[in-house]
């Protein structure tokens, strides 16, 4: 058996380089560590297994499948039409407070995605001044119950693991409210800090990257000029490929051969005029279809789409989904290269040309946010008032029972799948689909790292080390430190990686000073939903990058100031509510 710190050090760093450089999924980065572990002996094959059947990770399961029936009610359905009908500064409000509101209790993911497609259907031009709030009051609201965030399950599930209580549901919420009370406050504040879509120097703001192909010979040996594509409107000729060659500064000069693909940047409004153009085809259309007709829709990619980390040709649109890609847009980046050769990235906005049984997809949910509220999903379809009406109670029963102690929340959510399921509301195959395992191996795995950091005492060599950089300032300052650590991690990498690297380390800290565990594992749960610097520690960020086409500079300037007032109120409040 190999016992040696320096091994499972390896592998954490490993770990972090694999999440944070190359950017890998959870999901194999995750695996393959724990997988490591259990191969060389340095975790038992019992505690290796037991971490995939945790209790708060069933929990945590079962909650996101019962979710699935909330988001298809019909009050859900219609939220959007009762939060837009004010002045904007009341609209801006009703969002925060329902966001962060309905984050606490339903999967912030779900509202981000219900709430997106009626912010771009409501304020097209004014989308960039909703999402990023929308995305970060999801993030404030997820804090304030057991339920309202995956990583607060996650946690209490690593508490559970050291014998210790699991949080309650309302263990977050003392201390949660005072944060979303200041945060948004400051939301509320920073409006004005972010861009409006259609305001001067925003006019490219809803570039797609579009591709076509000179299919005539008619078309060919004229120039650029002589072509008519030096006057599209919104639309500009970014590059042409051609063979394995690619002209990236075109000339007006440039002479145009049979088969090359032009490449081109713009406003998908003005994509009916490379259509008028006789000798070019726009890649993704068929002779059957136009830009003009109801066929086209704008979705999002998920973080655990299948189409991410592969090029739009491998990812065979059209056999998974009956749909093809007319263009893709990411954030304020310029992408190069041809269309069908793109890695494809969470995040990534698509505009795609669907077929007649598009919505009828099974697949559609796991993969995309749709931003076509109109485009109703067979498998999404909302219910009636009445089952609505049942489906709410009987979701909201389940939380109170819990919060009361009466029945545990496992129970209670075991309970309500099977009324879901025998009622219809969920049918079998639907809930298989909506599994997320990715978190299931994502957790299970980590917790195995827990337990070979604690065993080896690689945790305790890193606690002691954050003594040495605090010495002086007491179990205060350890605590500080373990906040800033995992908001740190969170930020580079993502909020459940981040949770489970810290708290065995945070365990040990608190240990080591002789003082209640608590005010730490809620420092590492806090710190690990402090996502408002970047898109890609948390996936809500994401979500809106693409569609509120913004830059990393966009995400400072309003994530900073959130990120620092989110920063000490956490610092001051947790103390207070659990001493040390």
């Amino acid at each position: 058996m190999i016992d040696s710190q320096w091994f499972i050090a390896g592998l954490l760093i490993a770990l972090l380089v694999a999440l944070a450089v190359f950017q890998l999924r959870p999901l194999l980065a995750f695996a393959a560590t724990g997988a490591a572990l259990f191969v060389f002996g340095l975790v038992e094959q019992e505690v290796y297994l037991k971490g995939f059947a945790n209790n708060s990770l069933i929990t945590l399961m079962l909650l996101i499948v019962c979710s699935l029936a909330v988001e298809r009610t019909y009050y859900v359905k219609h939220l959007g039409k009762a939060l837009f009908n004010g002045s904007p500064l009341l609209n801006y409000v009703r969002l925060l407070v329902v966001a962060s509101v309905t984050s606490g209790f339903a999967n912030n993911t779900a509202v981000v995605a219900t709430l997106m497609g009626c912010i771009k259907s409501h304020f097209a031009h004014q989308a960039s001044r909703y999402l990023l709030p929308l995305s970060y009051a999801s993030i404030l609201g997820g804090t304030l119950t057991l339920v309202g965030t995956s990583t607060n399950l996650i946690v209490s599930g690593f508490a559970e693991e050291y014998g210790l209580r699991s949080l309650s549901m309302f263990t977050t919420t003392p201390i949660a409210i005072v944060v979303l009370f200041v945060c948004l406050v400051c939301l509320l504040i920073g409006i004005k800090l972010l861009p409006i879509s259609n305001q001067a120097g925003q006019e490219h703001s809803n570039q797609y990257f579009l591709e076509a192909k000179v299919t005539s010979s008619s078309l060919a040996g004229k120039s650029i000029v002589d072509a008519g594509l030096r006057e599209l409107g919104n639309l500009y000729l970014t590059e042409i490929v051609r063979g394995d060659a690619v002209i990236a500064v075109v000339s007006p000069d440039e002479v145009l051969q049979k088969g090359d693909s032009l490449l081109f940047s713009g406003d998908v409004k003005a994509l009916s005029t490379i259509e008028q153009v006789n000798g070019l085809d726009v890649v993704g259309l068929t002779t059957e279809e136009s830009s003009h007709s109801n066929n086209t829709c704008e979705v999002v990619l998920l973080p655990d789409s299948v189409c991410v980390g592969k090029s739009i040709k491998q990812v065979k649109f059209r056999s998974l989904f009956n749909a093809s890609v007319l263009g893709v847009r990411r954030g304020d980046h310029q992408i190069s290269g041809g269309l069908g050769n793109i890695k494809l990235r969470a995040g990534d906005m698509l505009l795609l040309t669907v077929g007649n049984d598009f919505k009828d997809r099974h697949n559609l949910k796991r993969n995309f946010v749709l931003l076509n509220p109109e485009l109703l999903i067979s498998e999404q379809q909302e219910l009636p008032k009445r089952q609505s009406q049942w489906v709410l109670t009987g979701f909201a029963a389940v939380i109170g029972l819990s919060a009361c102690n009466v029945l545990p929340l496992i129970k209670g959510l075991l309970l309500l799948l099977g009324a879901l399921v025998l009622s219809g509301v969920l049918s079998v195959q639907y809930v298989r689909r909506r599994i997320p395992f990715e978190i299931i191996i994502v957790v299970g795995s980590a917790l195995a790292l827990a337990n070979a950091m604690q065993t080896s005492g690689l945790a305790q060599s890193i606690s002691s080390g954050l003594l040495a950089m605090t010495q002086g300032y007491g179990v205060y300052g350890a605590f500080i430190g373990v906040f800033l650590v995992t908001l740190l991690l969170t930020e580079l990498i993502t909020n459940n990686a981040a949770a489970a690297i810290i708290f065995p380390i945070a365990m040990t800290t608190a240990q080591q000073f002789g003082v209640d565990t608590m005010p730490f594992i809620m420092a590492v749960a806090f710190g690990a939903s402090a996502s408002f610097l970047s898109p890609f520690g948390y996936q809500t960020n994401l979500m809106v990058y693409s569609a509120g086409n913004y830059t990393m500079k966009d995400y400072f300037k309003l994530g900073l100031p959130v990120s620092v007032v989110y920063s000490i109120t956490v610092i001051l409040m947790i103390p207070v509510v659990y001493p040390f």
